[in-house]
């Protein structure tokens, strides 16, 4: 388990220096003020998948199930916060200096909506087999 959370950190730090990179023209406190409210908002959207996922689940050690959705959490947090908060931040910072016009801007957000809808749909599938083969 050691192993894990020691790789589930250092996802989380390459998400905070991916997110941190991707929001170059802001100051320094709010794309650290970024990374940390869209953490919470990924950690709140992976619990949400979590509980869906896992609903409908029965199993014999609850606090083996716990300490498993403990460790998807840890991992899919900082993953679905790269690819999203990244893509923002980058899209925000690109309209921001005028590189991109607000329409290409729009057009690039309902882009990187699609894509986290799409990975939401693929975890929420991977997360319910994954805890039923581990705990099945």
């Amino acid at each position: 388990m050691t192993l894990i959370k020691i790789i589930a950190f250092v996802i989380f730090v390459i998400a905070c220096v991916t997110i941190y990179h991707n929001t170059n023209s802001f100051e320094p406190k709010k794309r650290i003020l970024y990374i940390i409210v869209g953490m919470i908002i990924m950690y709140g959207i992976t619990s949400l998948i979590c509980a869906i996922d896992t609903s409908g689940i029965q199993v014999e050690n609850e606090q083996a199930l716990n300490d498993t959705i403990g460790v998807i959490k840890m991992i899919f947090t900082p993953i679905n916060a790269m690819v999203v908060l990244s893509s923002l931040g980058n899209t925000f910072g690109k309209a921001k200096d005028q590189y991109i016009t607000t329409d290409k801007a729009g057009k690039r957000l309902v882009i990187i909506l699609i894509a986290f809808i799409v990975i939401v749909i693929f975890e929420i599938n991977y997360i319910k087999d994954f805890i039923t083969g581990v705990l099945g």
